[in-house]
């Protein structure tokens, strides 16, 4: 949900009273400026612009950080100077912000030599660096957690010859508010995985070292609980995905969860959030067929049925009997609108789900685009033609028989009786076809799927970006809202989140060399 952009911008104007807007201008490319989301409990609170400024010395920089609240009105700014930061998450909590950063001597640092390279490597070091700073402006404390990271150089390629210092983290730095006490803190490094306790007042109220392997983790914190949704190697590839809870108050540890269903089968996780009502956790997604479900790269192998239905777990304690289960399943023929493979009657198409999300009302929506395939008749009556000469046909099969198309925005209800409905499709841009062995991730285009809530209403939208429009749906209404498009004689126009029950309308003018940010209400 947190969405970031990267820009050189310096703020410039406000066009209103109430700073629904703001307008950046492009700066000189030394600098930059980085706009990132504050949120507290899930919830977007405010924006936070991280802006890198002049070299102070050789191996520091002046910093500036720039606080505005959901409406884009300025709160404050500090000023500060540190070595080179890379800044990765930011939380709210008791009227505190905790910015977390990658700090290194190394990573961002240009070389010229080979030799230069070395040396540097000898004296690398990376940092995790966690500041916490009040809405006036003012810097409350920090701290630095060493991190083991093995330093490593690019050439930037074309006619450049300098290489850039870089170093990767294993897992990705984490970070959530927990509700009148702090802050947790995940990251991995080359040697552990750390989960963190922060105060508010920046101390480590407790550190854990999670031991469980894993090729990904997701961090939640509901109320006083902290979880880590862990993503592990298993025999079918899209699952393997266990939950680890704790108690932020003495660090005790829950019963670990496996995601199964009762039939043994293996979970794609899509959601892991809080309940918009209950604020326990609750987890969404696809059940896996346990033969086929391998197969899911490329739409030929979409059609041969890799899920058998969908899910929806609410966790509301830590024992069985405190888990409510919601599993749906095609595959057994008894849904009229979508057969045992997946295929949708109304479409036409096979669904190639992207996200998940709860509403107010307790039902589950899926959100992805419809795929339709078709026999490319062509190849077919080639083969035929050319049977006599054998390599003919074998050199065409290789192209397959099969093209598949991405059509139309599909979305679908599970209810918390477990009734499961195709509510809408919508129709978006025509794509190209492309041959049925194509991988998903090889698509020239396709849409993106996320949700927008009105918690004063109670109303839930989803967004849906399109190659050429943006369209907004209204969940409550059952209908669209409204339709964005995407360029302008201008520019471009995107939409991102933004405070409840708004979205932010992003338009870079390229003449102008600007770009504008609108808060609008749904």
């Amino acid at each position: 949900m947190k969405n970031t952009f990267y820009a050189v911008l310096l703020l410039l104007i406000t066009t209103n009273t109430h700073a629904q807007t703001k307008v950046f201008r492009q700066l000189a490319e030394d600098m930059s400026t980085q706009l990132e989301t504050i949120r507290q409990d899930g919830n977007l609170v405010g924006y936070l612009a991280f802006n890198q400024l002049e070299k102070s010395s050789d191996d520091s920089l002046h910093y500036r950080i720039d606080i505005m609240d959901e409406n884009l009105n300025d709160i404050g700014s500090v000023n500060f100077k540190e070595e080179k930061l890379f800044l990765k998450a930011v939380a709210f909590e008791g009227d505190v912000l905790c910015l977390a950063y990658i700090k290194s001597n190394f990573a961002g640092q240009e070389f010229r030599t080979a030799k230069q390279v070395r040396h540097a490597t000898e004296e690398a070091r990376t940092d995790l660096f966690t500041q916490f700073v009040s809405l006036n402006g003012k810097i409350i404390g920090g701290r630095n957690i060493r991190m083991e990271v093995k330093p490593d150089a690019e050439w930037e390629g074309g006619w450049s010859h300098k290489m850039m210092g870089n170093g990767r983290l294993k897992q990705p730095i984490q970070l959530r508010n927990i509700p009148g006490k702090g802050f947790a803190c995940f990251y991995g490094d080359d040697n552990k995985n750390n989960l963190l306790i922060l105060n508010t007042n920046g101390t480590i109220a407790w550190q854990k070292t999670v031991h469980d392997d894993a090729e990904a983790f997701t961090l939640l914190t509901s109320g006083p609980e902290i979880s880590l949704l862990l993503k592990k190697k298993e025999e079918m590839l899209e699952g393997g995905f266990e939950l680890l809870s704790y108690n932020s108050a003495d660090s005790s540890v829950y019963p670990k969860l496996i995601l199964k269903d009762k039939k043994g089968n293996s979970l794609k996780v899509m959601a892991f959030d809080n309940d918009p009502v209950s604020g326990k956790p609750y987890l969404s997604g696809m059940i896996i067929d346990p033969h086929k479900g391998n197969d899911i790269l490329n739409g030929k192998q979409l059609s041969r049925g890799p899920y058998v239905g969908v899910f929806t777990l609410n966790l509301n304690g830590h024992k069985r009997a405190d888990i409510q289960t919601n599993f749906s399943y095609w595959s057994d023929g008894s849904k009229q609108f979508v057969d045992k493979n997946g295929l949708f009657a109304a479409p036409q198409s096979y669904a190639r789900l992207q996200s998940a999300f709860k509403d107010y009302q307790g039902n589950t929506w899926f959100t992805g685009s419809g795929v339709t395939r078709q026999t490319r008749w062509g190849i077919v009556a080639a083969s035929i033609v050319t049977a006599p000469t054998v390599l003919i046909p074998a050199y065409l099969m290789i192209w397959g028989t099969q093209k598949c198309t991405l059509k139309d925005a599909l979305l679908i209800k599970l209810d918390s009786k477990g009734n499961l409905s195709l509510e809408k499709t919508i129709p978006t841009s025509k794509y190209h076809s492309v041959q049925g062995k194509i991988p998903f991730s090889e698509y020239p285009d396709h849409a993106s799927f996320y949700p927008v809530t009105n918690s004063d209403t109670k109303t839930d939208y989803i967004v849906i970006d399109d190659t050429r429009n943006i369209f907004i749906y209204n969940v409550n209404q059952n209908k669209l809202a409204r339709t964005i498009p995407h360029q302008d004689q201008s520019g471009s126009i995107s939409v991102l989140p933004a405070k409840e029950g708004s979205v932010m309308v992003y338009e870079y003018n390229r003449k102008e060399k600007t770009t504008r940010l609108s808060i609008e209400a749904l």
